[in-house]
């Protein structure tokens, strides 16, 4: 978290997320001292509560969007309410924080000056393999998320489809980060990169 980001957690009024109790868990452990209204804001609800944070936003309220793991929009909530901001010509900005695409891609060792980020795929087989097809012909590495549960499955697709460079970047940024070319377990959050 930037010095910047916390600084905008001291003022915000509420505080848009994922999971209130993830987020409470952040505001104690970086000891913001504000403590904004936690209202929660996910893919499943987010279409509803547009209108509720947008009354608060004209009324001048100062509203913040956080994900419990990486940054919004990227796989993440929020692209909705940024584009009702934008039809209704409603302020907003974003402060740079983590991102599990570019740490992952950093720490993979491959070629990354031109990458592709195709965030989750689909669990149908079907489904992905046409996206897989579709990015094959594109330059550049190619990053996904997935659950450590079918990252062995993804990997074997990316092997027959011909990928032969492929990453698994696991816990970035905690103890046990590690980048790996074969499954050892199906524990923590996973990151491949792949060209």
């Amino acid at each position: 978290m930037s010095l910047r980001g916390v600084e905008i957690l001291e003022k915000v009024d509420v505080l848009l997320c994922e999971d209130t109790r993830n987020t409470g868990r952040l505001l104690l452990g970086l000891g913001i001292k504000n403590r904004p209204k936690l209202f929660s804001f996910y893919d499943e609800v987010e279409e509803q509560k547009i209108p509720t944070v947008v009354k608060w936003l004209q009324q001048n309220w100062e509203v913040g969007l956080v994900t419990d793991a990486g940054t919004p929009l990227l796989s993440d909530p929020g692209w909705r309410l940024i584009k009702k901001c934008q039809e209704l010509g409603l302020e907003y900005t974003a402060i740079p924080g983590p991102n599990a695409a570019i740490n992952a891609l950093v720490l993979a060792g491959l070629p990354c000056g031109r990458f592709s980020f195709l965030g989750f795929l689909p669990k149908r087989p079907i489904e992905r393999k046409k996206i897989l097809e579709k990015y094959q012909g594109l330059s550049g590495a190619k990053v996904v998320y997935e659950s450590p549960k079918r990252v062995e499955k993804l990997i074997k697709e990316l092997k027959d489809l011909g990928y032969n460079e492929i990453r698994v970047v696991r816990e970035m940024t905690k103890k046990f980060e590690s980048v790996e070319t074969e499954i050892k377990d199906e524990k923590g959050e996973v990151t491949v990169v792949f060209t």
